[in-house]
């Protein structure tokens, strides 16, 4: 009869918190997912989940939102953007940071001739719900492959926790 008892309370706390708005919410908002973005299926990353999910995930790892929610990440294996949506479901990713990498041209960085001592890119990034597939965030920055080194993920992540802090 005891254990009937402590059952029951066990379910009735469980309930309270599966509906409780405040606790979804927060749930939901601080799992987040990385990828990024392969362009063919022989590119091959060591480790596979890509330079710049690793270098995002580095940026964002053990941060909190302004609710004090801890940013749960899963970073994924670099994939073809056709593979991407299915991982995602099958991991249950509420939001989903993914990344792409765009060789520029030695005229389309700020419009003028680079030197070819410095090859420049370009980074781009969504923030998309995992479940809706709705982007609510995108942004771009240069990347250079060479000394110095130049990335934007400090101001990536800047405007992903700011995108991530006004989702109720």
């Amino acid at each position: 009869m005891l254990e009937l008892v402590k059952l029951r309370a066990y379910a009735a706390f469980a309930i309270v918190i599966m509906t409780s708005p405040h606790v979804s919410s927060q749930i939901h908002a601080s799992s987040l997912c990385i990828v990024d973005t392969k362009s063919d299926r022989l590119t091959q990353y060591d480790p596979s989940a890509g330079p710049y999910a690793i270098g995002m995930y580095q940026q964002l790892d053990g941060r909190r939102l302004a609710s004090g929610a801890v940013l749960h990440i899963t970073v994924l294996p670099a994939s073809m953007q056709q593979d991407i949506l299915r991982e995602v479901h099958r991991l249950h990713c509420s939001w989903v940071i993914q990344l792409w990498y765009q060789r520029s041209t030695d005229e389309d960085a700020f419009g003028q001739p680079q030197p070819r001592s410095l090859p420049f890119g370009n980074l781009l990034y969504t923030l998309w719900n995992g479940t809706t597939g709705e982007v609510v965030e995108r942004g771009a920055g240069f990347v250079s492959q060479g000394k110095p080194l130049l990335t934007p993920y400090a101001a990536f992540r800047k405007q992903i926790l700011h995108k991530l802090n006004q989702i109720p």
